[in-house]
């Protein structure tokens, strides 16, 4: 053993350079229990309805029509803009009136963040305002569901520039359709990169479809700028999805993370869409940002493959449907494949260099 070798203090294992505060992957994740237990006890306090707002209720000029979803800071409502006469997306803080200081600055935050994007594949914002001491934005309504919707299903639409018609294209008859959508959103995505905007919860939950199946990159509710301020990122540094978080956001360190953690996100999207379900996946939010810090990603075409055997073992049920991915030429699969993994790779560096490069 080297007398000059970094070793963790805990596990006395080996260090690499520059390891996260000082500790080793699994010693690390571990020191990250107590804080992801905090948050869940934080999730489980019911907030109170009449904090929220109700469909029918009145926020300034905006009448709430129905709760569309919620996530850890807001609950988004399909509201109707009394004065325009128009529907649209009103996100709410989830404490309402009840929300702190912090809360109120982290969410204005977001809405001022979305404000300065401009871009065909990012929700855009109408309006920001309060109302009997509630703060909301409203944005462009998406119609078409989340990507995530779509991967359940197996069959989405996505725009087709050859037709208006995207009824009902699968993934495996057309994919380059595939493509098309990541190259879209990374595109968005490269576009919030150089006005200096990290999403850092990009996910298929957060990728809005419209109509057409044309992309739009929605929840800035995570976002920092790459210079600056970092004082409201709270314990920001590990929050965002298990799943779909690169190595370094889950070990920790908020300084660490740069553009190409979201490059790590849109690789793990895609990463689905080739094999049905993300890189990692664990029985526990910890346990997931283990298997992200420590272990590679199993290639998508051997997940597909172990797949088909087991259904092809399988003498007892009946098969399940079969995955698009399974109807992508080798070839295309292949290709796909190594733009995935490439994005997946655990040191930043060997990822692509910018969004606008993975586009590309």
């Amino acid at each position: 053993m080297s007398l000059t070798e970094a070793h963790c203090p805990h596990c006395a294992r080996p260090l690499s350079p520059g390891a996260p505060k000082g500790l080793c992957p699994s010693c690390l994740a571990s020191s990250l229990s107590d804080l992801l237990g905090a948050e869940a006890d934080e999730e489980a306090v019911p907030t109170p309805s009449s904090a929220l707002g109700t469909p029918d209720e009145r926020v300034g000029d905006y009448e709430l029509l129905e709760e569309l979803g919620r996530g850890g800071m807001g609950v988004v409502f399909r509201a109707r803009d009394l004065r325009l006469n128009r529907i649209v997306a009103l996100k709410l803080i989830l404490t309402g009136a009840l929300a702190s200081e912090a809360e109120v600055k982290r969410f204005c935050l977001e809405a001022e963040t979305v404000a300065q994007l401009e871009h065909p594949h990012i929700v855009p914002i109408y309006e920001v305002g309060e109302s009997e001491g509630r703060q909301f934005f409203a944005m462009k309504l998406v119609e078409g569901g989340s990507l995530a919707e779509r991967i359940a299903n197996d069959q989405w639409p996505i725009a087709d520039e050859t037709s208006s018609d995207a009824k009902s294209l699968a993934i495996g008859h057309r994919p380059s359709a595939m493509a098309r959508l990541l190259a879209r959103t990374a595109r968005a995505v490269h576009h919030a990169h150089q006005r200096g905007i990290l999403h850092r919860d990009l996910k298929p939950a957060n990728i809005l479809l419209d109509a057409r199946g044309e992309p739009m990159v929605t929840d800035f509710g995570l976002a920092r700028r790459v210079e600056g301020d970092s004082s409201l990122t709270l314990s920001g540094a590990v929050l965002g999805s298990p799943s779909y978080m690169a190595p370094e956001q889950a070990a920790g360190g908020a300084s660490a993370v740069t553009t190409a953690a979201d490059i790590y996100s849109l690789g793990a999207i895609l990463y689905e869409l080739l094999a049905g379900r993300p890189p990692f996946h664990a029985a526990t939010p910890l346990e997931t940002m283990r298997q992200v810090i420590e272990q590679e990603p199993v290639p998508p075409s051997r997940v597909n493959a172990e797949r088909g055997l087991r259904n092809a073992e399988s003498a007892t049920s009946r098969p399940g449907p079969l995955h698009s991915a399974f109807r992508i030429p080798p070839s295309a699969f292949k290709d796909l494949e190594t733009i995935c993994l490439k994005c997946l790779a655990k040191e930043p560096a060997r990822r692509y260099g910018t969004a606008g490069a993975l586009a590309e």
